[in-house]
């Protein structure tokens, strides 16, 4: 899974990466023109993993990862024609998500650069540069294909298909609509897909609030033009992530914060990318595995190994929830908690699978 984090200048867009991430990139040297790019991977935490590394005591633990990218001043005017841009703008399509960090906060030392704190101006703001980045790959598309389809060949009718889907997609954003607003047949979302299309991606909008805000509840209303919306203190964040684990979970508890806003933003991208996880166990290794949601055993069988789906013969499941009550696998089987299931078992969120295969 990798999720991109884009901002206007001065938004804290890299401390919210920091904070995130535990990276220490610097900050504030955006709105400059900067197109540089900082990547980091993250362990997703869950729970239930260290609830299986207890009971089994792996030699090895591998929980999930999702990668984060801290995307650079993309969309400045500073920022055109230098060659960066193309590289950071790749990134950003090949993403799964977007997350917009949007600026709360108040600081005199660092000024908005439009004078004032306006969260839903500069969501606006935002989403115009999407999607005119989005019109721009509709419109030299379609300029091409209206000069292929007036010469004849084998690919012509097929180019007068994809001329009729993209016009579509073209009168949506010229309508200030995004991609994913526009009705496709199931055929015309596998060619649109290929694009990469901002519009088209799932988008988080992460409030970047100051300490005094912390608690304020209606920071977040009439912020409903995204897959979800979350409230952050990124500069405090990225502070406690450099404490020691003790010393972070006692400032926490005096702060009265149940967990970091880092850990419900991970758990937020996995909800609005319909993600789930599943577990394999055993004295060797305990992992956990990010699957789609209605992905069927076989595909999940594949995440652990080609050979595995290939040759898959069936899958033996027990679920986390049943092992947490009672207890064991041995008393498992004594409930009729381990169950046997073929190809068309559509793995669930918990699960504890072991594949059975043949190749």
């Amino acid at each position: 899974m990798r999720i991109a984090i884009i901002g206007l200048p001065q938004s804290g867009k890299t401390t919210i990466f920091n904070a995130l991430t535990g990276a220490h990139k610097e900050t504030g040297v955006h709105g400059t023109g900067h197109v540089g790019t900082n990547v980091a991977v993250v362990r997703v935490p869950d729970e239930r993993m260290e609830f299986l590394r207890q009971m089994y005591n792996p030699k090895k633990f591998t929980l999930a990862t999702v990668e984060f990218i801290d995307v650079g001043d993309i969309f400045a005017e500073k920022s055109a024609g230098k060659p960066e841009v193309a590289t950071a703008m790749g990134l950003l399509r090949e993403s799964d998500a977007i997350i917009e960090v949007v600026r709360v906060f108040k600081d005199d030392s660092v000024p908005h650069p439009k004078g004032s704190i306006d969260p839903q101006r500069d969501l606006r703001e935002i989403y115009s540069e999407l999607l005119i980045t989005d019109l721009g790959i509709v419109e030299k598309r379609v300029d091409r294909l209206k000069k292929s389809i007036t010469k004849p060949a084998k690919t012509q009718q097929q180019d007068k298909e994809e001329l009729e889907m993209l016009l579509k997609c073209k009168d949506a954003l010229e309508k200030e609509h995004g991609i994913g607003s526009v009705h496709l047949t199931d055929v015309q979302k596998k060619t649109v897909k290929s694009f990469c299309f901002l519009t088209q991606k799932p988008r988080i909008v992460v409030l970047n609030i100051g300490e005094d805000q912390l608690g304020d509840k209606t920071i977040e209303k009439g912020i409903s033009d995204a897959a979800g919306v979350i409230s952050m203190c990124g500069k405090l964040e990225m502070e406690l992530e450099g404490l020691e684990e003790q010393e972070r979970g006692e400032f926490l508890k005096d702060m009265g914060i149940d967990e970091l806003s880092a850990s419900k933003l991970i758990r937020l991208s996995y909800e609005i990318l319909h993600l789930c996880s599943f577990f394999t166990v055993g004295e060797d290794e305990v992992r956990a595995w990010t699957i789609s949601e209605g992905d069927n055993a076989p595909t999940a069988a594949g995440k652990v190994h080609t050979d595995m789906a290939r040759g898959f013969i069936r899958a033996e499941v027990v679920h986390f929830d049943d092992l947490k009550q009672l207890g064991s696998m041995k008393d498992l089987k004594a409930h009729g908690k381990l169950r046997l299931e073929g190809k068309d078992y559509i793995v669930k969120d918990g699960d504890i699978i072991n594949f059975r295969f043949s190749v």
